[in-house]
This record gives C-alpha cells, structure tokens and sequence, in this order.
C-alpha cells in the first residue's frame, strides 16, 4: 500500500462517518418551552384549573389548579411545545380543593411549535385565553 491510497482512506472514512452524524442531526428539533401566566384582573382570589393533552395520543401532558391572586399575574409553568389541547377551567370558590368546585366559565384553544406563549386572563365571571405566536 502506497502513501497516497492511505492518506485517502485516512481522510475518507471520518468524512463518511461525519456524513452519517449530520444526518441524523437534521432529523433532531430543539424543543422551546411555551411559558403559561395567568392574569386575575378581579378584586378576589380565583381558582383556575389548566389541562393539556397532545392532539395524536391524547396524553395528558400538564394538569395544575391554581389560586390566583387578586389584581396580580403570576407565572405558573411551561408546556411542551408539541401540537396540545389546552382546557383552561374557572372554579366556584366553595371551600373546597379547586379540582372539585363547580365550573363557572372555561375555554379551550390549541398550542403548538409555534406557540411563545399563553396567557390566561381570569375576571370575576369568565375566563380567557390569549395564545402569543413566534414570528
């Protein structure tokens, strides 16, 4: 075996083995979080109940009962960034675990890779969902 044949065979198996990694490396997606906040713009504590499952295999992937305070946002997780069923759930404030309470208003929406994030907006009677979209 001659210099020039081993110097080819010295360069072109890690090229190939390279071209084998980038491959699978554009078959990779980087994961963003979708921040959640809930905003209570009413004078008294409100109990709100956020579920989500994926839209492909309905697998619940978030399910969080909040109390919100009176007049102040809070931020209260993130999400997955994959294709989602959002409920968000307004409670009675009965006295009893906020799972349980009877429902006064709800909204559903859908999130998904594009989402930045979702805000949710709770008065006194009714709840609301604003979903942010990345540009």
């Amino acid at each position: 075996m001659n210099r020039r044949t081993l110097l080819r065979a010295g360069t072109a198996l890690p090229l190939a083995a390279l071209a084998g990694c980038l491959g699978s490396i554009q078959d990779l997606r980087l994961s963003t979080p979708v921040t959640l906040r809930i905003e209570n713009e009413s004078d008294d504590n409100r109990n709100v109940v956020i579920v989500a499952h994926t839209v492909d295999d309905d697998r619940q992937t978030y399910d969080e009962a909040v109390s919100a305070p009176p007049e102040q946002s809070a931020s209260v997780g993130h999400l997955s960034d994959e294709e989602q069923h959002l409920r968000v759930e307004l409670v009675d404030e009965s006295g009893e675990e906020p799972e349980s309470g009877e429902v006064i208003a709800s909204e559903e929406t859908f999130i998904g890779a594009d989402t930045r994030s979702v805000v949710v907006y709770v008065s006194t009677e009714d709840v609301r969902v604003e979903v942010n979209r990345r540009d």
